[in-house]
């Protein structure tokens, strides 16, 4: 009767030991943060990121693009140059995100209808880094805000990283066209600053004075600069885009005296990477760049 009283105290005392241990190596659930705010957002690319800060929304843009899924179902208030705002006022918002593109367009009746808004900047990686930075602080999301740059960051760092001394004078011309006409951009645009971004020139560098971006230009002004790489990047109709470029190229003999036709380095951006202002995908776009001018 003694043994068998030890035994079951031996017994008790191994899994008492078993359970403290347990309770000293168990690691605590994360805090999930109490979103105290009720946010519409009327673009998609700041719609992405909210995602990635985890927040809620009550409203969304009304788009062909895919959005995340945790928004399937929420209110939709219309496309980004156009929201309805008698749908986003219905839903008695604490936050509206508008597209700082369009900024002139609603802020009239965003005075009129008192709305508390932020215009997220999407026009450079530089603005849009710094919109995700200032929407962290407004909802706050600033440590999930940090991360999601860092992570956008860390791209670019691996990009320089392949770059070397011999390639930091390679010159790029960057061709934004339609099946009607074709322009420069320059590096206020989107694209041309992620050039600037991984340390590449871009042609117009050279002019000065320009302040848009995308501009006009003269054939043999490029054949003066003899860009090593080519960019064509189509908008609107990619497909008639493509076969326009691939018409000029072929038929005006000039284009086949640059350097960058006679040693293949013309590239078609993927419309589905790039596009003509900042979003998530911008980690690929800048890859794809790498790939591009530094090999992959």
């Amino acid at each position: 009767m003694i043994k068998k009283i030890l035994s079951l105290v031996l017994i008790g005392a191994t899994l008492g030991m078993i359970s403290c241990s347990k309770a000293q190596t168990e690691t605590p659930k994360e805090e999930v943060k109490e979103q105290t705010i009720k946010i519409v957002s009327s673009t998609v690319a700041a719609t992405q990121v909210m995602d990635k800060l985890d927040l809620d929304l009550v409203g969304i843009p009304t788009t062909k693009s895919t959005l995340p899924e945790r928004y399937n179902g929420i209110t939709e208030i219309g496309q980004s140059f156009a929201p309805n705002f008698e749908t986003v006022v219905s839903l008695s918002p604490d936050l509206v995100v508008f597209d700082g593109t369009f900024k002139d367009k609603v802020s009239e009746q965003v005075s009129q209808y008192n709305l508390n808004s932020f215009y997220f900047d999407t026009t450079s990686f530089t603005n849009f880094k710094d919109s995700i930075v200032e929407l962290g602080k407004v909802t706050e999301r600033e440590d999930e805000a940090d991360a999601l740059v860092n992570t956008l960051q860390q791209s670019v760092d691996k990009v320089l990283e392949k770059s070397s001394k011999d390639k930091s004078d390679l010159k790029v011309a960057i061709i934004f066209g339609s099946s009607e006409s074709f322009m420069l951009a320059t590096d206020t645009s989107y694209i041309g600053d992620l050039l600037n971004t991984i340390n590449v020139d871009n042609i117009t560098d050279a002019i000065e004075g320009v302040d848009s971006g995308y501009i006009n230009f003269s054939l043999e002004q490029i054949v003066k600069d003899n860009p090593d790489y080519i960019l064509r990047f189509s908008h609107g109709d990619t497909d008639a885009a493509k076969k326009a470029f691939d018409d000029e190229f072929t038929s005006n003999p000039a284009w086949q005296a640059l350097d960058a036709v006679k040693n293949g380095k013309v590239y078609d951006l993927d419309p589905t990477i790039f596009g003509v202002t900042a979003n998530l995908k911008v980690t690929e776009a800048i890859e794809e760049l790498g790939n591009i001018l530094y090999g992959e």
